[in-house]
């Protein structure tokens, strides 16, 4: 029994070991281009901007912070060529509900090791219970970098599924967002603070800065708290604009949350972007009139 105890505590050790220089090694390679080109337009967000427009240029996805647009944004502009950033911001990008995806109480260790300032930082907020789930996506993503040639951080368009509203799931995501036991739900501190490093950042660099507040069902804006309306009006004041969160509204042009588009409306809300660009690309002005973007 004591011969197999002790090794077992060799066998764990010595994973442990390889583990620990391998992490350390996928870190430093990869921390110095974690992305495999530059873009002078890049669009960051989370799943919202990520199902809404089909270009190399979507960095966006699914269920990421303002703290990690932040991040992706500088370790993308490290050569100074970005000059035009659309950034999704929508009425729930302030809630608390993001606090999870910061603190790292939900996945998000794999997707951004390399570009948190500090990474040790973030391996000890990392819930070591999912030690295996970690170990597969890490090396998964760096098998896909030098392999594939792909990013080492995850990012870039999806499809949406073809899906169609529940009004069921739609107030599941109401509450999931703006409520907790009932009560709205307070605004996230951290969230608000990497919003305004965003907005800053973008000031000094001289970079043009667009928000897009993407378009949600109907029934879905009706239910969002009268706070969360007003803050976001207020916090975005000033600072230019796509708003296309009343630019559809079939059911079939969401999934069932109410809250994504579906793949039905992809096509129509590419061209909405696409539209919005061009009509920008001399002066960069939003248009007071969206119906001229919203044109079939």
């Amino acid at each position: 029994m004591r011969k197999f105890v002790v090794k077992m505590i060799i066998f764990i050790f010595s994973f442990l070991f390889i583990v620990t220089i391998s992490f350390s090694a996928i870190y430093h390679h990869f921390s110095k281009h974690p992305f495999r080109q530059t873009y002078r337009t890049i669009f960051l967000g989370d799943s919202r901007i990520q199902y809404l427009f089909k270009s190399n240029s979507n960095f966006a996805y699914n269920s990421e912070s303002f703290k990690f647009n932040y991040y992706k944004l500088l370790s993308l502009n490290k050569i100074k060529k970005t000059d035009t950033v659309f950034l999704g911001c929508s009425h729930h990008s302030f809630s608390h509900y993001f606090e999870g995806y910061l603190n790292n109480q939900e996945e998000v260790l794999p997707r951004y090791l390399v570009i948190d300032p500090d990474p040790m930082n973030v391996f000890r907020q990392y819930h070591f219970l999912n030690l295996h789930f970690l170990i597969k996506k890490q090396f998964e993503l760096a098998w896909n970098a030098v392999v594939k040639r792909y990013n080492f951080v995850p990012a870039g368009y999806a499809i949406p599924a073809r899906k169609k509203v529940n009004l069921n799931q739609l107030k599941k995501r109401i509450q999931q967002q703006f409520y907790d036991h009932q009560k709205v739900i307070k605004f996230s501190v951290q969230q608000i603070a990497y919003f305004d490093s965003i907005v800053k950042y973008c000031n000094e660099q001289k970079i043009h800065l667009t928000l897009i507040n993407s378009p949600v069902f109907p029934a879905y804006k009706a239910l969002i708290p009268s706070q969360y309306l007003n803050y976001y009006s207020l916090k975005t004041r000033g600072i230019p604009m796509l708003n296309l969160s009343d630019s559809l509204s079939k059911p079939e042009e969401f999934m069932t949350d109410g809250d994504h588009i579906s793949r039905a409306a992809l096509d129509k809300t590419t061209h909405m972007i696409q539209r919005f660009r061009s009509l920008n690309s001399k002066e960069f002005n939003v248009p007071q009139n969206v119906s001229t973007i919203i044109k079939k």
